[in-house]
Formats: structure tokens, C-alpha cells, sequence
């Protein structure tokens, strides 16, 4: 039960820091910050798992981990998502978004405890696997967040679309010039 109680708390209060954070420092900054502290503690507690040293310290991976999704993915995506999409598709392509996130959220939840509860993978890693695959794709989170994800702190509406409208022009004039280097 208190173990319960402190991940809450630590959610909230994390949640909070995002808060008063996310117009001061910008959500790609904090995107990458979380991914990196995200993946640190999951292969830390996989490495726990995997040597048998559980405990205290274990438990402060787990906080850690939450604390670095609670200042950053948790709330940080919510805000992207209003705020990235051109005005002329947002309804459309929010409905979308928002159906791949709990998708995805759904993948992680199922996959989860089928990984762990894997025998050979228990075996060899000791409930370490799952930790560690989640790691990875924490740390594949921060590399996503450096390169696709433009920075909308400070921005209007308008100046996303024209960001937008420059990505597809230079994406365009660059499949242009190559189907002419082909030809």
C-alpha cells in the first residue's frame, strides 16, 4: 500500500514540475530529459532484476522512472498534440494521434506481462527482459523526440502551420531533385 501511495505521489508531484516547466524550458527539451532518465532507470531496474538485488533501491528506479514520465511524455504529449497540427487537418489528425497513443499504451500493457512471465526469458533474466526492452525504447524515444518532433514552445498556431508548409516544400523539392537525378 505504500508503495502505491508513493508512486502517486510522486506522479502528481512530477506532473506538477511539468506544469510550471513545459513553457520555460520547451517540450522537446523535456522529451529528450525524460526519455534518457526514462531509460536510465528501466535498465537500471533491469540490471537489479537480473542480479536478484531488489529493495529500496529497486523501488527507487520505479519512482524514478515515474518521476521522469510524469515531468515529460505523460503530460508533455498532450500539449504537443494541440499544438503541432496545422488548423486545417488538426480534428482529423488529433483523432488519430490520440487513437495510436492508447493503442500503443494498450501494446505496452498487454506485451508487458506476457514478456515477464516468458519462462525462458524469466530464466535467463529474471523478470530483467521486459525492464530492459522498455529501456530501449525509452532510449529510441529520446532519438525520435531530437529528430521528428519540431519544437512548438513560444509559437502560435499559424507559425506550426508554416512549419509545416516549409517540411513538405523542402520534402517535396527533395523528391523532385531525385526523380530528376534519375532521369
Amino acid at each position: 500500500m505504500l508503495q502505491t501511495v508513493l508512486v502517486g505521489v510522486v506522479n502528481v508531484a512530477f506532473t506538477i514540475v511539468a506544469i510550471y516547466t513545459v513553457d520555460k524550458y520547451g517540450r522537446k527539451p523535456l522529451l529528450m530529459i525524460g526519455s534518457i532518465c526514462m531509460a536510465v532507470f528501466m535498465m537500471v531496474l533491469a540490471a537489479c532484476f537480473y542480479t536478484h538485488n531488489l529493495g529500496v533501491f529497486a523501488l527507487i528506479c520505479v519512482l524514478g522512472f515515474v518521476a521522469s514520465f510524469a515531468f515529460s511524455w505523460g503530460p508533455i504529449v498532450w500539449v504537443l498534440l494541440s499544438e503541432m497540427f496545422p488548423n486545417a487537418v488538426r480534428s482529423r489528425i488529433m483523432s488519430v494521434a490520440v487513437a495510436v497513443q492508447w493503442i500503443t499504451n494498450y501494446a505496452v500493457s498487454s506485451t508487458f506481462p506476457l514478456l515477464d512471465k516468458n519462462e525462458w526469458f524469466l530464466n535467463t533474466f529474471n523478470h530483467g527482459f521486459s525492464f530492459g526492452l522498455f529501456g530501449i525504447m525509452a532510449a529510441l524515444s529520446c532519438i525520435f523526440a531530437w529528430k521528428l518532433i519540431p519544437e512548438t514552445k513560444g509559437k502560435t498556431l499559424e507559425d506550426m502551420e508554416e512549419i509545416w508548409k516549409i517540411k513538405n516544400n523542402d520534402t517535396l523539392k527533395d523528391k523532385k531533385d531525385e526523380r530528376i537525378r534519375k532521369n
